[in-house]
């Protein structure tokens, strides 16, 4: 019954278009017939609960249901973190201002809320500051934000904008590490960095990825970036970029850069994982995070922490199905 609720839910969240995209590609490409591949996926879905475009993003179309059965789907996870990461309790997560609060000591920036900020407080603020960035507590996907110069507004200006967008967070922008920068230019290329809360009270790694931006300013795989993963003990790059755009081949070299992928080395990794197991460790409510880790010149900052991380941008990369890891914490 309940892969019937996920079914119907489905069938409201899909993105048709791209759906439709994608099975015209495979029907050219490997000959399978599009009426076979909604049925396909259909019964997919009914069976193993997994989303409309999972089939796709995951390669169903050329694996077996044993097969299939390995991965972490959309209805899975939901049951998986509603588990681990009780509604009730995700409000320090969901809701960015209270997640600075919680998590001030791992952010390595300031910020002000311009909405109940004073003229005076928001000019001090962006003072000697090249860019700043407005965005929102709520909502994430990497749409709710905007970065732009000090210059081009004054600080009641800034406060207009914060009142017409609804925007209730003003921070600085984050430089990153040189290497990054390098590798993908046009955005802060975070780390997803999954921790798992265990029942003795330790934290167990379940995986990381990088996530890259190509020619937008956000890394998130939904708005057009890529993701590799990363070795969870020495920081490697271990794996080619994967999108959400299955007519592309997987990316060996970064489209903007053209340096290669696989064999990155992550900056400052023991810092990395040092940071994300403190952060895990200091509130016991929820136990499954996906920490967005960005990293500047002197070491790693958190940018924010997801009850409820997406599989994809850690099972796509890995290019196979990872449910075994997740089903003992269920």
């Amino acid at each position: 019954m309940k892969h019937l609720i996920y079914f119907c839910y489905y069938l409201k969240i899909t993105d048709w278009g791209k759906l439709k995209v994608h099975r015209n590609f495979v029907k050219q490409v490997y000959g399978i017939s599009k009426w076979h591949q909604v049925l396909d996926m259909f019964r997919t879905t009914l069976k193993l609960g997994t989303a409309f475009h999972e089939y796709y993003y995951y390669g169903f179309y050329n694996k077996s249901m044993e097969q299939r059965s390995e991965y972490a789907s959309m209805g899975f996870m939901y049951e998986y973190q509603k588990k681990n990461n009780p509604p009730q309790k995700r409000v320090m997560l969901s809701d960015k201002i209270k997640f600075f609060d919680a998590y001030k000591e791992f952010l390595g920036r300031m910020w002000i809320n311009p909405l109940v900020a004073t003229e005076m407080s928001v000019a001090n603020f962006v003072k000697g500051k090249e860019k700043v960035v407005l965005k929102t507590s709520t909502g994430g996907g990497g749409r709710n934000g905007k970065i732009f110069e000090v210059q081009e507004y004054t600080p009641q200006g800034i406060r207009q904008l914060a009142k017409e967008l609804h925007f209730d967070i003003l921070e600085e922008f984050v430089y990153q590490h040189e290497n990054l920068q390098r590798l993908a230019p046009n955005s802060l290329n975070t780390i997803r960095f999954i921790t798992q809360l265990t029942e003795k009270g330790t934290v167990e790694i379940i995986g990381a990825s990088l996530r890259m931006g190509i020619y937008k300013n956000t890394d998130n795989l939904s708005s057009g970036g890529i993701a590799a993963k990363i070795n969870i003990t020495n920081g490697k790059i271990e794996s080619q970029g994967v999108s959400f755009d299955i007519t592309v081949p997987d990316y060996e070299l970064h489209p903007i850069s053209n340096m290669k992928i696989e064999g990155f080395q992550i900056p400052y990794w023991n810092e990395v994982r040092e940071l994300c197991i403190r952060a895990a460790s200091k509130y016991q409510d929820n136990k499954s995070i996906g920490w967005d880790v960005a990293i500047k010149q002197d070491g790693p900052i958190l940018i924010e922490g997801n009850h409820d991380w997406g599989a994809r941008v850690w099972q796509m990369p890995a290019g196979k199905g990872l449910k075994n890891i997740l089903s003992k914490y269920m």
